[in-house]
């Protein structure tokens, strides 16, 4: 899928996903919850993508929340309102279930919808203009469970209770400090950080990644020892190419060239 609102570019291994309402801050329309579902989908799906960066076409705002001007339509009846946040929800988890790392780069305003998509990313990358909200009070709305949980995990429950009982907004500095952002850069250096990293990660061993993935998925479900899954992938990465290739590396001090995509 490629519109004018959302569209994939390819650069070697990484993709990006990009954002692209400026005129409206990037308020996350049908056609763009749409858009990121069939654009995770087909960045899952093509082997010679190994990492994807969610990011704006614009420096002003990363997404400004959902476009509430399109809720009297989508909140028109209940089964239109069902079939709205079941596509919102699919969004979610187009983006939290991909098993290859995403990073948000964020600049500028991330607010409501805008926060959760970047939530759902393995990485925050922001600059020092970004500003985190998530503003259900000011709506009189609930937020749903998952994305409670979600940012809950991530800065805690006393701070995410601050962040939505006040629609609190989180300037860049706070952000990294709490874990709203993983990492903080000067405006001009953003990109060139945010691609760098990625560049390591499409280096590194994408067994090992897509494994951490995993486990981490594994524990924020509430798993507290070993599981199945764990056991397997324990034992399978001692078998893998990967891992010969890592160890024969090391020992012939090279660098590795990993295979498994």
């Amino acid at each position: 899928m490629s519109n004018n609102s959302i569209f994939m570019t390819k650069n070697g291994e990484i993709a990006e996903i990009i954002l692209n309402r400026p005129e409206k801050l990037n308020a996350l329309d049908s056609e763009v919850w749409q858009g990121i579902i069939e654009l995770f989908g087909e960045a899952g799906a093509d082997d010679g993508i190994k990492v994807v960066i969610l990011r704006s076409s614009a420096d002003r705002a990363f997404a400004a929340g959902a476009d509430i001007s399109e809720f009297p339509i989508v909140h028109a009846t209940a089964e239109s309102a069902a079939a709205y946040h079941d596509k919102i929800r699919t969004a979610y988890d187009a983006i939290a279930d991909i098993d290859k790392p995403t990073i948000a780069m964020i600049r500028g305003v991330c607010f409501g919808g805008g926060c959760a998509i970047a939530l759902n990313c393995d990485l925050r990358y922001a600059d020092t203009t970004a500003r985190f909200c998530i503003p259900p009070a000011r709506l009189g709305i609930a937020y749903s469970l998952l994305e409670t949980k979600r940012l809950s995990d991530l800065i805690g429950p006393s701070r995410a209770k601050e962040m939505l009982m006040g629609a609190k907004v989180i300037e860049a500095q706070e952000a990294l400090a709490i874990g709203l952002a993983t990492r903080l850069f000067a405006p001009e250096e953003l990109e060139a950080g945010t691609q760098d990293f990625a560049q390591n990660l499409c280096n590194l061993s994408q067994f090992t990644i897509r494994a951490v993935k995993t486990m981490v998925s594994e524990i924020s479900g509430g798993a507290t020892d070993e599981t199945e899954t764990s056991h397997r992938l324990r034992a399978e990465g001692f078998q893998g190419a990967d891992y010969r290739e890592g160890r024969d590396a090391f020992l012939e001090k090279r660098q590795a060239k990993f295979t498994y995509r």
